[in-house]
């Protein structure tokens, strides 16, 4: 299938909207960004057309290169009357080619541990595995707090945080996880998110809307990401729950952790969806 590719405008908008419909059963993000996508700077959101005249889109995707010169992959769509057809490969390999082009050193994106198709995507062309955290939710009223005596937490700035994350152990690089995300520690957003530390661990709670890079909560749930030792993180999320159980408007809690720490709360009433593990995970492959 000869695929044609061009920059996306506002022009676009009617059939990239008509793609993301279908996404996730209704639930895609991309709506939610796709204009500050398309006027950001050192970011292309680019269209594949079948047609030469390149008027009928049925796929698309973007680019944002950052000054450290990682190309950061997003927004991969296909119309779903076309897929399965290869055309997922044809969209990824544009956007590799694109950040060469362009002097990038590093791609990465993110992707659920069960999106199975992004992850066969990452295989083929040569990325690795940088990162994952382990997802879990609970249901406000059915989370059972252990009877110990709930810790006292300090409230920090977002300043503050940059520096804790720089001391504490995240992994290979400098990335944090957002929720279904990743972020470059640097550029971190205080967007709907507030932060609280206990000992050698940092939580930072996402409410509303979305995070500083792709989806969030929704108004009735709460994420919460913690990194550092898991049993201080364990009493930061005790803590955070206890604190939330006063707000009536919180139906959901939702955990992005490690895997020492997704033991844990699984004890107090915290489990995967459909009890099979669930994680988001950073992918990253060198470019050429």
């Amino acid at each position: 299938m000869n695929l044609y590719f061009r920059v996306l405008t506002a022009e676009d908008l009617p059939a990239i909207l008509d793609i993301s419909k279908d996404i996730w059963e209704g639930d895609d993000y991309v709506p939610n960004v796709i204009k500050r996508w398309l006027r950001e700077k050192n970011s292309m959101a680019y269209g594949a057309f079948l047609d030469e005249s390149k008027k009928e889109l049925i796929g698309f995707g973007r680019v944002k290169i950052f000054p450290n010169r990682v190309a950061w992959l997003e927004g991969g769509r296909v119309k779903i009357s076309h897929q399965n057809q290869g055309i997922g490969r044809d969209l990824m390999k544009y956007a590799i080619d694109y950040a060469i082009q362009v002097g990038a050193k590093i791609a990465q994106y993110d992707t659920s541990s069960r999106n199975f198709g992004s992850l066969a995507l990452a295989k083929y062309f040569g990325f690795s595995e940088k990162k994952r955290m382990e997802v879990l939710f609970c249901k406000a009223n059915d989370v059972k707090l252990t009877n110990k005596p709930i810790p006292s937490v300090n409230r920090i700035n977002l300043k503050e945080a940059k520096e804790i994350y720089k001391k504490i152990d995240v992994g290979p690089g400098d990335e944090v996880c957002i929720g279904w995300s990743y972020v470059q520690i640097q550029y971190l957003s205080e967007k709907n998110s507030s932060w609280i530390k206990k000992d050698n661990a940092i939580m930072q709670l996402i409410r509303i809307t979305s995070s500083p890079v792709q989806e969030g909560p929704d108004e009735n749930s709460l994420w919460m990401i913690t990194y550092g030792d898991d049993n201080a993180a364990f009493n930061l999320i005790q803590f955070a729950i206890s604190n939330e159980t006063k707000n009536q408007k919180i139906e959901e809690f939702d955990i992005f952790c490690s895997l020492e720490v997704a033991k844990m709360i699984q004890e107090i009433g915290f489990s995967y969806w459909e009890d099979e593990p669930i994680g988001v995970v950073l992918v990253e492959k060198e470019l050429t």
